[in-house]
C-alpha cells in the first residue's frame, strides 16, 4: 500500500511541477501574479507554500497529496483574483522578466508590438513595458564595445558591480 501511495505521489508531484511551469509561462511567474492581487492573498499563498514545503520534507504521502491539492487551489485562487482585477495572461509574443530587486518587466520583440502590450498590460502595477528594439537602442554603445572585443578575440562579458 505504501508503495502505491509513493508512486501516486511521484506522479502527482510531477504533474504539479508541470502545472507550476505552465503558470509561470502564462503569467510570468509568481512575482507578477503577486503584483496582480492584494497583499493579503499573497501572504496566504506564501503561507500555503511554507506548509507545502514543510510537508514535502516531513509528512507521509497521504498528507503530501492533501498539501499538493492545497497548492493547486492556492494557484487557482491567485489566478482567479488576478483575472477579477483585470489582469491577463501573457500573450505568446510577450515575456516577463524580474530585474533589480522585486521589479518586473514585460517585454515584446518589436516597437510595433508596444501599443498592444500597453493595451493589454498597461495597468499592471509596478511593471515596466518595453521592446527588445528599445533595449538595443539603449545598449548600442555597449554592443560596439563587445564587437570590438570579439574582433580582437576576447570573449568579453559585462557584469554588474555592486559597491557597498
Amino acid at each position: 500500500m505504501n508503495n502505491y501511495l509513493e508512486e501516486t505521489f511521484k506522479k502527482a508531484i510531477k504533474d504539479y511541477r508541470s502545472y507550476e511551469s505552465e503558470i509561470n509561462a502564462k503569467w510570468g511567474g509568481r512575482k507578477r501574479l503577486f503584483k496582480c492581487v492584494d497583499v493579503a492573498l499573497e501572504i496566504k499563498f506564501c503561507k500555503a507554500e511554507m506548509i507545502f514545503a514543510d510537508s514535502l520534507a516531513n509528512d507521509p504521502h497521504k498528507i503530501k497529496m492533501d498539501r499538493l491539492a492545497m497548492m493547486e487551489r492556492a494557484y487557482a485562487a491567485l489566478i482567479k483574483k488576478a483575472e477579477e482585477n483585470g489582469h491577463k495572461e501573457l500573450d505568446i509574443n510577450f515575456k516577463c522578466y524580474e530585474y533589480a530587486k522585486d521589479q518586473i518587466a514585460i517585454v515584446c520583440d518589436y516597437d510595433s508590438q508596444l501599443p498592444g502590450l500597453k493595451k493589454i498590460h498597461g495597468k499592471d502595477k509596478d511593471v515596466v513595458l518595453f521592446s527588445v528594439q528599445e533595449l538595443f537602442r539603449f545598449v548600442d554603445p555597449y554592443i560596439g564595445i563587445k564587437r570590438s572585443l570579439k574582433d580582437i578575440n576576447i570573449n568579453g562579458t559585462f557584469t554588474r558591480v555592486n559597491y557597498k
